[in-house]
């Protein structure tokens, strides 16, 4: 049958649909924005789509309805002609979105009932008459009572893992990103996607709109199924039917549903034409396409060319809107029921061709959804949210160990006290003694035992600093060597990290923290830290902490974040070992840019942010009483990252000064060396404004005094020194130039050829 008999096989009119409420979701799906991405960042999925779609209209093109009925005898469903192995990952930063295994079982439970049209609410489904237009006096039946198919796809979860091992098909993984759903989060854990159907389920979705995203979907073509991110993610309330999952929208959480909808090769009925007169909006010919303003809190209704009615064509009525369909975002108590018997058939060439070696039968025995193993030991799985921390002080953990029944929980606490504990949650371990150590929890059910070990998990610093009370900075332009200085970075986002690049504010290398355009749209930005060795500020009356910073700011559109960048670039102290942390500067807002507001930080920019100058740097100083005046200090920089472009960091320095800051002080004196580098001598020269009491010495970067170029008495005026390598005793590399004047210092690098 063709694709116009279909049409006149199922000829509606418009109906005034009264009675429903007919409005969109307050959570969105972001499956279309995710496509859009994915196509800016690889073009050749657009051909894929196009061939996809060619595929299916041949495929229409011999279409027979019947063929997609099932025979129900007796009441009872027939066997299912395809099984989805299932692997659900949980992301959860030990809250409320570590879902419970029911709540894991509830999703699986109602995508078995939604895809095999047994749900509690087809009594909804509407049948009656209506007429072609307002003026006509022809009048049509439709039916769509008779239009919902079961279609014979089942879901169940794996029981055996890519390796072979016995699973309960749930992984649990803690993370501080169960709050930013995206791709990225996907890869951290992700099991093979052409023999697993993967299902992420996370706190919140990362996607940018000022609408909430629910879930998203990756459409089957353009991967062959094969792509790391293939499969679905969704938000935790709205998974499954108890628990945390909210209903209320519809009579059923169907998010789930819809989304598997989409990696099944549905789109939304209103996503190839919005407001025309088209009736293919989802390519399938036995829904009526609805119109959807994303922008618009207008309710969904019949709508073409802002009509409440299709007129434009008295052969193709149009048809009430089908408010059952899953795959629309109609709410009420007639919304999102049923899939159509032409969805149906359109999930079955998904699965036929695109994703059939999921449900081959050599595949359900390797993941063991016939024939596996029926019951699995429980996982052993713990946190803690302090794994860093001072001697002497006391560290909680989390146990969030998981998979059916635990009867005892053995804990070994390498370095801590107790060194061990028999129980669910241990008491505060403390540790006396610098250094790292291991932690172990084994845990044990009647169907087992397994042991889980975090090596060097915990760290444990000395209760005062080991650095002396002198200028220091991070050098990450010369040995490199600020790792084993004790200074390092931390990274909400394990895929997007600083790494060293040969372009800086003053000497020849910075760190740059690249852009992330995944998540170019984001209104919740991941975070970066640079967090340094402590220092022992005590007696010091005016220590200094700075950075310089270059940052080209990103221009949002108007429906994400407001309209304004999040970025944020904090400052923070600790007196504790980074147990805790006080805020000591903040900047936001377009202060955070160094160039300016849009230019190469725009989101329409595919230009690399690099600083070409000193005027794209921007200084960021703490002194004074902002830093706490003990033995103990560490300071962290943290840079949210919410859409703009590369972020880089240079000459962060901790010292101490007397009156003038660095800056100024440089200003001040207009200190040079040249030339430098050097090999045989370089003169330095400086600017006094009164006589002044002048002490010149030389340090190499481990702060080993080389030797005194002046020391003494200078009137007002240039003054000029001959700085000898020989004389010194300089061999080749970096050294720190410190003038000291009227006790305020200021230290310039030079390197030696």
């Amino acid at each position: 049958m063709k694709r116009l008999n279909m049409k006149k096989l199922l000829l509606i009119g418009a109906l005034a649909i009264s009675g429903h409420v007919v409005m969109a979701q307050q959570h969105r799906c972001g499956t279309d924005e995710h496509l859009e991405t994915l196509i800016k960042q690889n073009p050749s999925i657009k051909d894929a789509k196009a061939k996809f779609e060619a595929d299916y209209r041949q495929f229409q093109a011999t279409y027979k309805p019947e063929d997609y009925k099932t025979n129900q005898q007796l009441g009872k469903k027939a066997a299912p002609k395809y099984i989805i192995p299932v692997v659900v990952h949980v992301f959860h930063n030990n809250g409320s979105e570590n879902i419970s295994e029911a709540q894991v079982l509830s999703e699986i439970n109602f995508l078995n009932r939604s895809f095999r049209n047994n749900v509690n609410d087809t009594v909804n489904r509407r049948a009656g008459w209506f007429k072609a237009s307002p003026e006509s006096t022809d009048s049509f039946y439709y039916d769509y009572k008779n239009l919902a198919a079961d279609t014979e796809i089942e879901f169940r979860l794996a029981k055996k893992d890519p390796q072979g091992n016995c699973t309960n098909g749930i992984v649990r993984i803690h993370t501080p990103l169960a709050s930013k759903g995206n791709d990225d989060l996907k890869k951290t854990s992700v099991w093979d996607t052409k023999r697993y159907f993967n299902i992420w389920v996370v706190r919140s979705i990362n996607r940018g709109n000022s609408i909430g995203i629910a879930g998203y979907a990756q459409f089957p073509f353009g991967f062959g199924g094969g792509a790391s991110t293939d499969g679905i993610m969704v938000i935790h309330n709205e998974f499954g039917n108890t628990g945390t999952s909210q209903p209320g929208q519809t009579p059923n959480v169907t998010t789930s549903t819809h989304e598997v909808g989409h990696w099944l090769g549905l789109y939304h009925p209103f996503q190839i034409s919005t407001d025309s007169c088209g009736l293919d909006g989802d390519g399938v010919m036995d829904t009526p396409p609805t119109y959807f303003n994303p922008s618009s809190t207008e309710p969904l209704r019949n709508r073409c060319n802002n009509k409440s009615f299709n007129t434009c064509s008295t052969e193709k009525p149009d048809r009430p809107d089908l408010q059952e369909a899953y795959m629309d975002y109609f709410i009420g108590n007639c919304a999102s029921n049923m899939f159509t018997l032409e969805q149906k058939g359109r999930m079955h060439k998904v699965l036929d061709d695109i994703r059939k070696t999921l449900w081959s039968e050599e595949n359900l025995r390797f993941t063991g959804v016939i024939d596996g193993p029926a019951t699995c030991p429980p996982v052993a799985a713990f946190n803690t949210q302090t794994p860093v921390t001072c001697a002497g002080q006391k560290i909680s953990f989390l146990n969030f160990s998981y998979g059916g029944t635990i009867s005892t929980h053995e804990w070994t606490f390498e370095g801590g006290t107790p060194a061990t504990f028999t129980g669910l949650n241990p008491p505060q371990i403390q540790y006396d003694a610098p250094g790292t150590y291991d932690v172990t929890l084994k845990v044990t059910g009647p169907n087992g035992t397994t042991t889980t070990l975090l090596n060097d998990y915990v760290t444990i610093q000395p209760k005062s600093a080991n650095l002396p009370k002198d200028n220091y900075t991070a050098d990450w332009w010369y040995q490199n060597n600020w790792k084993e200085k004790g200074w390092r970075f931390v990274h909400e986002n394990p895929k997007n990290q600083f790494a060293r690049f040969p372009i800086s504010y003053e000497n020849n290398a910075s760190m740059r923290l690249l852009r992330d355009p995944f998540n170019a749209l984001s209104s919740v930005g991941t975070v970066s830290s640079l967090i340094s060795p402590s220092f022992d500020f005590t007696g010091i009356t005016n220590p200094y902490f700075e950075f310089y910073y270059a940052f080209a700011q990103g221009t949002l559109s108007a429906n994400v974040g407001g309209g304004n960048t999040q970025e944020q670039l904090r400052v923070y102290s600790s007196i504790d070992c980074g147990k805790t942390w006080q805020t000591r500067s903040t900047v936001g807002s377009s202060a955070i840019s160094t160039i300016g507001t849009g230019t190469a930080g725009t989101l329409a920019s595919t230009i690399d942010f690099i600083p070409s100058d000193k005027s794209k740097w921007k200084l960021v100083r703490i002194n004074g009483n902002a830093i706490p005046k003990t033995d103990n200090v560490l300071f962290k920089v943290e840079f949210e990252y919410a859409g703009g472009n590369n972020f880089y960091i240079d000459n962060v320095r901790v010292g101490l000064t007397t009156g003038l800051s660095q800056e100024l002080l440089a200003e001040y004196l207009k200190f040079t060396a040249q030339p430098n580098p050097f090999n045989n001598a370089t003169q330095l020269s400086y600017e006094l404004a009164n006589k002044e009491e002048v002490l010149v010495k030389v340090y190499d970067v481990t702060g080993k005094e080389m030797g005194t170029v002046f020391s003494g008495t200078q009137n007002a005026g240039i003054q000029k020194l001959e700085l000898d390598r020989n004389t010194m005793n300089l061999r080749s590399g970096l050294y720190f130039v410190e003038l000291n004047v009227g006790g305020n210092k200021l230290s310039h690098k030079i390197v030696v050829e």
